[in-house]
């Protein structure tokens, strides 16, 4: 075991007084603290291993094997009240030590303090109980390695659902004592390709007001989501068993099975007083469990987008380089191809109504999108019975789109 093995090992070479400068390693390479001049470091550790040492030989303390102390048994119950007190998230934070290496920091939940020397056997035993006291009495913020999960957007609600798993590692197990070990808030249901899946912490509803919204926050800003965990470190699992001792020379042999058992993913368990899912982008805060107050501050990477137009969903990209692709304006060949087929149902016009007749120079206002949005008429055709008839046919004709300013168009029709 890496870190509390070395600190051991430190211990054993410069004997009793080193052991304290070896504590403040462990948990400065942690991130139980922050970096501090050695002296007032090792007093600290000092302090905490003599309390925990006088706590270790209470009633019940003991904390051979692996085996956490009985006092973690009640953290469960501590990290719910601990959240319900707690306004925001960000209160929950100002207490919570960052985790810069978890593999370290669970450590002494594996060491056995087992050397034959006394001497060494009780330093390992007063250190071991002293950083299992640290895990204990704190709590933490770390990022999960899980990304949220999203549904498909409900149209009706105007929402999108967003699942947070209960997972600080199960994506890259963590190695410690030679085994990979997940940090979870409950144990796996299984594990698949080396990842735990495990049942969900929480799920949020994201309000989206229409479905452009939605594809633009599902494609683009998921992506980048990031889920951050304020807890408490429990129990490892699964729980250890005894071995059975027998009294014969020959030992029994167990009976085989008819399919080779799979081993159960190992791990320690952690109870979330609270989460926030931000934009590593921005900052901004999509969920929080109790709310978040403010956006998150954050350094933007080379994978955030530089401008708006990065952040559209395909959707929005595919309309906006259609619309890029339109010409600014018709051409006067564009428009007469479009007018020109009227004139023979502007002549069925007058066959059905009758007068007047002669050439009628109709103004039009024509769209981006390709309609006539103003039609007007001459005098005498403005007022008469044929008027009706020449609007409805001239309006119903349909140009190629484009993305300038509306056009003014004069076309002459005869109507006769």
């Amino acid at each position: 075991m890496r870190a509390f093995e070395a600190m051991l090992k430190l211990g054993k070479t410069r004997r009793m007084p080193t052991l304290v400068g070896t504590l403040s390693l462990w948990m400065l390479v942690a991130g139980a603290v922050e970096a501090k001049p050695p002296k007032v470091a090792a007093q600290a550790a000092v302090k905490g291993a003599d309390k925990a040492s006088k706590a270790g030989t209470g009633k019940g303390a003991k904390a051979e094997g692996g085996a956490l102390p009985d006092a973690f048994a009640s953290t469960g119950a501590v990290a719910a009240a601990d959240a319900a007190s707690q306004k925001s998230f960000e209160e929950l934070l100002k207490d919570a030590v960052p985790v810069k290496d978890f593999a370290t920091l669970v450590e002494p939940l594996y060491a056995r303090c087992d050397d034959p020397d006394p001497i060494y056997k009780r330093q390992c035993e007063v250190s071991k109980t002293f950083l299992l006291e640290y895990l204990r009495s704190h709590t933490f913020v770390a990022e999960s390695d899980m990304a949220p999960d999203t549904s498909p957007y409900d149209a009706a609600a105007k929402q999108v659902d967003m699942e947070i798993s209960g997972c600080l590692v199960c994506k890259s197990p963590i190695m410690v004592a030679g085994e990979p070990r997940y940090l979870t808030t409950k144990p796996p249901v299984r594990v698949a390709d080396g990842r735990a899946q495990v049942e969900p912490l929480a799920n949020h509803e994201i309000a989206l007001a229409d479905r452009v919204k939605a594809d633009r926050f599902v494609e683009r800003v998921v992506p980048r989501l990031k889920v951050q965990h304020v807890f408490r470190f429990t129990t490892p699992y699964p729980a250890e068993q005894p071995v059975a001792q027998t009294t014969s020379k020959t030992a029994v042999q167990p009976a085989p099975s008819a399919q080779p058992t799979t081993p159960p993913p190992k791990g320690v368990l952690v109870a979330s007083l609270g989460h926030r899912v931000y934009d590593r982008c921005t900052g901004q805060v999509a969920a929080a469990q109790p709310k978040a107050t403010m956006a998150v501050k954050v350094v933007p990477d080379r994978g955030c987008p530089r401008d708006a137009s990065e952040d559209m969903s395909q959707a929005e990209l595919k309309k906006q380089a259609d619309f890029l692709a339109l010409p600014e304006r018709l051409t006067p060949r564009e428009i007469d191809k479009v007018l020109a087929p009227i004139q023979a149902r502007v002549h069925e016009c007058y066959v059905e109504f009758g007068e007047p007749s002669g050439n009628a120079k109709v103004s039009l206002v024509l769209g981006p999108e390709g309609k006539l949005t103003q039609v007007t008429l001459p005098s005498p055709f403005d007022k008469a019975d044929i008027g009706l008839c020449l609007r409805s046919q001239i309006r119903s004709a349909v140009f190629p789109k484009f993305r300038g300013e509306p056009m003014k168009l004069d076309y002459v029709y005869q109507v006769q």
